[in-house]
């Protein structure tokens, strides 16, 4: 009795583990065909794509801009673009300020006599240093890029009450700090006041950052970026008036950028 209980015991041991196996066995087996692009995108992607486009949106440490770019694969790693970008610029000094008795004056800086933005047109390299090969992971690229910046420098209106107060009469000019003090100032004018006297300022600019693509489709990206770029101008751009800090013609700044994009195979 003692006996057949034993054989009864060794053959549920047995049994147990050859189950415990047979699971670790399809763990394993599973474990290994979870890995590699055919996890990630499903089987049939090993076609190269040549081309890749985008669109973003970011925000940087003077401001924010929108962008776009169109490219080309070199390798199945690499990639190079034709991107544009526009983007607005605030001095760090930058301060809101009202009227202190027409609280319904729209505010204005006090001392900016220029708004200015920045158009840019760049070449844009990329290259995966980290690929995605699980479900869930992310894809690291580094990304530089170099090319030429239009600087637009758009004198600032303001709306000037006169006499002084009590404001008889509401008038658009020219913003100028020796002439207009905060008792004379009624609020910000139209930002399309001074369009027509816009400046362009000439310079070059320059970006490294890396890019963070997550997602589980191939042919379509999101990404975040972040990184950091200058700009350098030809001659100082007066966003302040140089009564109260200097010009600047060069500006660096880091950035947080949000994008979205496609890559395709085209037919030659």
């Amino acid at each position: 009795m003692r006996e057949d209980l034993n054989n009864r015991f060794v053959s549920v041991v047995l049994f147990v583990g050859a189950l415990l196996f047979s699971f670790s066995f399809s763990a394993q087996t599973q474990d290994e065909v979870s890995t590699g692009k055919d996890a990630v995108y499903g089987e049939g992607v090993d076609v190269l794509f040549s081309h890749t486009s985008g669109v973003n949106v970011f925000a940087h440490t003077q401001g924010a801009g929108v962008g776009f770019r169109y490219g080309y694969f070199l390798t199945a790693k690499t990639s190079r673009s034709l991107g544009c970008s526009l983007l607005y610029l605030r001095h760090e000094k930058e301060e809101k300020t009202y009227n202190p008795v027409y609280v319904e004056g729209l505010p204005y800086v006090w001392g900016k006599v220029n708004s200015f933005m920045i158009f840019r047109v760049y070449v844009e390299s990329r290259r995966e240093i980290n690929p995605k090969l699980r479900k869930g992971a992310v894809q690291v690229e580094r990304v530089f890029r170099y090319g030429a910046s239009l600087g637009l420098e758009k004198p600032v209106y303001l709306v000037i009450g006169y006499p002084e107060i009590p404001y008889e009469i509401l008038v658009d000019e020219l913003y100028d700090p020796i002439e207009h003090f905060y008792n004379d100032i009624y609020g910000r004018s139209s930002w399309v006041n001074g369009l027509d006297e816009m400046t362009i300022v000439p310079g070059v600019n320059a970006s490294y950052g890396l890019t963070f693509e997550y997602g589980n489709e191939r042919s379509f990206t999101r990404s975040v970026e972040v990184g950091a770029t200058i700009d350098v101008f030809y001659r100082p751009v007066e966003i302040m008036s140089e009564q109260f800090v200097d010009s600047k013609f060069a500006f660096l700044n880091l950035y947080l950028k949000l994008g979205v994009g496609s890559k395709w195979t085209q037919a030659r």
